[in-house]
């Protein structure tokens, strides 16, 4: 009986066993197959707007552009495009090495590269960035709270950067006197509103009483909203007070704070040289103060969970309100595709090759650790 009774439990464990393997395997696939309709709405959204955009402007205005374009200037805006890239992955090397983080350098790019790419494909842009970011880094042995720690830090200070970039491009348009009064007046307040906001974070980085009781009541409003339904409102406080102590470690010694807000600030300005150079490239130079301002406002609208990586709202968002400023809707138009060539498609690219690379490391490495 007893013997009958063992088969029979070994038989429900062993299909036990199959039904979980089976709804893993299921939700791999479902997942494969959902990542892979993210991907073709991606690259219809991105076939539609590179034939519909030349529809609109006109075909030959356009070709006119291209014609008279120095390509000798590709390379450049290449090589800044990829400097834009190691800063930003130097950024995430360095928030955690600062954490006690082990990974190297090369590790640390093909992860942020590999969800940088998984950023462009999804919806979610950002959030699917740091999705894969934690997942990755949490495979490759990081701690769970170093890895939050890193990821909210990271996202600050680039964030922090890009505030700073409003200001500069601000400022540096003022400088041109050939903009509306009205124009300049508007930037001076937003730039200095924007000066005092940073102040302000100042301010309460080095009052850590100040800043922690602030998270507090922001985390009560939120609870009271109802946003935080289903989670430890204990946890969460917690991971916030981790978090702002993990940034206070940051900013409160200077060459922390120096390199890690010169890594975050280089992602920016690299990236912004290389549309610059676009323009360049295509023989009409644009004013750089006002490229400044209108590439932060489209950076914001793309950063809206809409479409993947902002892609349309990006170029629309661009092209617009350099359109505002007198500029010639050809060059606009040709000037933004050819950026977005090397800021999007290529960097989605080769984010994807470094995927591949990483998981090809991943394995080799298992091997050797089995052998």
């Amino acid at each position: 009986m007893r013997e009958e009774s063992d088969s029979l439990s070994a038989t429900l464990r062993s299909r036990g066993d199959g039904v979980a393997r089976g709804g893993v395997e299921a939700a791999r696939s479902r997942g494969g197959w959902r990542l892979l309709a993210n991907l073709m709405v991606m690259l219809w959204l991105g076939v539609g707007l590179y034939y519909l955009v030349p529809k609109f402007i006109g075909d030959r205005e356009m070709l006119a552009v291209v014609r008279n374009a120095n390509f000798l200037l590709i390379p450049a805006a290449l090589a800044v495009e990829t400097a834009s890239m190691l800063f930003i992955c130097r950024l995430y090397y360095e928030v955690l090495r600062i954490g006690g983080g082990r990974l190297s350098f090369g590790r640390v790019s093909l992860i942020y590269m590999s969800a940088y790419a998984f950023g462009h494909v999804v919806p979610g842009g950002n959030a699917g960035t740091v999705y894969l970011n934690y997942r990755e880094l949490r495979r490759e042995g990081v701690g769970r709270a170093l890895t939050v720690k890193a990821l909210g830090a990271a996202y600050v200070i680039y964030s922090a950067a890009l505030i700073a970039l409003v200001a500069m491009g601000l400022l540096l348009s003022l400088l041109t006197g050939r903009l509306p009064l009205a124009f300049n007046l508007t930037a001076l307040s937003i730039a200095g509103g924007s000066l005092l906001f940073m102040a302000a974070c100042v301010y309460l980085v080095r009052r850590p009483r100040v800043l922690k009781r602030l998270a507090g009541r922001l985390l009560l409003a939120a609870q009271r909203a109802r946003l935080l339904r289903g989670v430890d409102a204990g946890e969460v406080e917690e991971r916030v007070e981790e978090t702002l102590d993990y940034l206070m470690a940051i900013f409160t010694r200077r060459d922390n704070a120096v390199r890690a807000g010169a890594w975050g600030l280089g992602f920016w300005l690299f990236d912004l040289a290389c549309l610059y150079t676009v323009f360049v490239a295509i023989g009409h130079p644009v004013n750089p103060g006002i490229l400044m301002v209108c590439y932060t406002v489209a950076d914001i609208m793309g950063s809206l969970p809409l479409t993947p990586a902002g892609l349309g709202v990006f170029e629309v968002s661009l092209g617009a309100t350099l359109y505002a400023f007198g500029y010639p809707k050809e060059v606009l138009a040709t000037a933004v595709l050819g950026f977005r060539f090397f800021s999007f498609w290529l960097c989605t690219l080769a984010g994807g090759i470094c995927y591949l690379v990483l998981r090809l490391r991943r394995r080799s490495e298992e091997k050797e650790h089995m052998g």
